[in-house]
């Protein structure tokens, strides 16, 4: 029969708790990385929106001094 050590379940509680929150952790800034990856997508998508207004009004205003 084994003999238990006084603490040692305690620790193996303790060290899946550990886990379950860097799990979580992890979890947690994946999807805030994702999201944060997403708005960059979309701020350089509406960039490129603008430079090309802005490229098609300059055309525009060329076209008309000519």
């Amino acid at each position: 029969m084994r003999k238990r050590e006084p603490g040692r379940e305690l620790l193996n509680e303790l060290s899946i708790a550990a886990r379950r929150t860097g799990n979580a952790l992890a979890g947690i800034a994946s999807e805030a990385g994702r999201k944060g990856a997403r708005e960059v997508i979309d701020l350089a998508h509406e960039g490129r929106e603008l430079v090309a207004a802005t490229l098609r009004a300059r055309a525009d205003e060329l076209s008309r001094r000519r």
